[in-house]
């Protein structure tokens, strides 16, 4: 991502905002949540007519986007209207897996997402296990007709709406990643909704016969398949974020211009003012970090994890600023579930804690980091 979008780039972001300012109100996603199920189909078939799923895939996956600037632009402008269907979970990180391991099968498997006539869901998360990657508890058996999946994966976003699962598993050839269509015989959903009104589940598989078609690329690869896919939720979460934060600072300040306290607009108060500056610097210094994400996205492997990991990590400690600092000014009123920032509050909270929160990604960078200087040092 160029400092300066260009103007294809910058279009696709104004037509963005302006369907979800004008359709995706704050009274729209709360109908959504409560009684659509935190899905509306109609919604996401819309979305998908309109080519902003496409926008989150190449061609050669049945999409149009030349680089990751589309998707995190789409991200996040939809996160500033809380659109709640999965974008992230339920398209951009399990495609991004397949693209990693099966980069010849992504077009015949990702075309009707793109479309938007189905989603999809990446099951990598075991309970107790955090963010390793790395699958112990779900294992998968070769058979003579193909694979045998047994075990539990934990909270997987967008599994109840997802028509295929992407599946990680242990096997005696090392981590594998399996193609697995959700209403097969022994596949069962636990579903729950998070507290930022997605809809998850955890998964049980309980020996799910499966063909030899189910396996992603090989074996050797479907560790590295899976670390990709993470990358891209963790800048995916990142954009969100930015997103949820724009509309953080736009709703605070509103309120600030008509909130009356001794006699006068609290907006009128120097202290409140400095601290809306202060969010708006925050908000300025972590989109900042938007083309860093772009250009990890589309590098190598081995630069791209400490990368995102630092953008990930000063995203969303300015998030959680941002978003406190936002409650703050409003008083016990932000907290209400009729005030629409007490939800993007819990937005910005589970953003923190997807794809690594800021104590992983801290570490992480740390870790991988190369002789290019330190990039949290700022």
């Amino acid at each position: 991502m160029d400092l300066i979008p260009s103007e294809e780039l910058s279009q696709f972001r104004a037509s963005v905002e302006r369907l979800v300012a004008s359709d995706y109100t704050f009274e729209h996603y709360r109908r959504t949540v409560t009684t659509r199920g935190s899905f509306d189909a109609s919604f996401w078939k819309r979305i998908g007519d309109l080519g902003w799923l496409g926008a989150c895939l190449p061609e050669s996956a049945g999409g149009y986007a030349a680089s990751p600037d589309e998707t995190l632009v789409l991200l996040e402008a939809t996160a500033r209207g809380l659109v709640v269907e999965p974008i992230l979970a339920g398209l951009v990180v399990p495609s991004r897996a397949v693209l990693a391991a099966a980069p010849d099968r992504a077009g015949s498997l990702l075309a009707a997402a793109a479309a938007g006539d189905t989603a999809l869901a990446l099951a990598w998360a075991e309970a107790d296990r955090r963010y390793d990657l790395a699958p112990t508890v779900t294992r998968a058996r070769r058979t003579g007709a193909g694979w045998q999946l047994s075990g539990r994966k934990f909270a997987v976003l967008g599994a109840p709406v997802a028509s295929h699962l992407a599946v990680s598993a242990a096997s005696e050839d090392g981590p594998v990643l399996l193609w697995v269509p959700a209403g097969l015989p022994g596949v069962a959903l636990a579903e729950f909704v998070t507290v930022d009104g997605q809809r998850a589940a955890d998964v049980v598989f309980d020996d799910v016969e499966l063909g030899a078609e189910a396996l992603l690329g090989s074996p050797q690869g479907g560790l590295a398949a899976l670390e990709a896919a993470f990358d891209w939720g963790a800048a995916g979460a990142a954009a969100e974020a930015i997103g949820a934060m724009d509309a953080i600072l736009a709703i605070t300040l509103e309120y600030a211009k008509t909130r009356q306290q001794f006699g006068q607009t609290i907006g009128s108060l120097q202290v409140v003012q400095h601290r809306l500056a202060a969010m708006a610097v925050q908000i300025e210094y972590a989109r900042s970090l938007l083309p860093l994400l772009s250009v990890a996205l589309a590098g190598d492997a081995a630069r791209r994890g400490a990368l995102v990991s630092a953008a990930k990590w000063k995203i969303a400690t300015a998030a959680r600023h941002v978003a406190a600092d936002g409650i703050q000014l409003h008083g016990g009123i932000g907290m209400t579930n009729e005030a629409a920032i007490s939800h993007y509050f819990r937005k910005v909270q589970v953003l923190e804690y997807a794809y690594g929160d800021s104590r992983y990604h801290l570490a992480r960078y740390r870790a991988r980091r190369s002789g290019d200087g330190d990039l949290l040092a700022a």
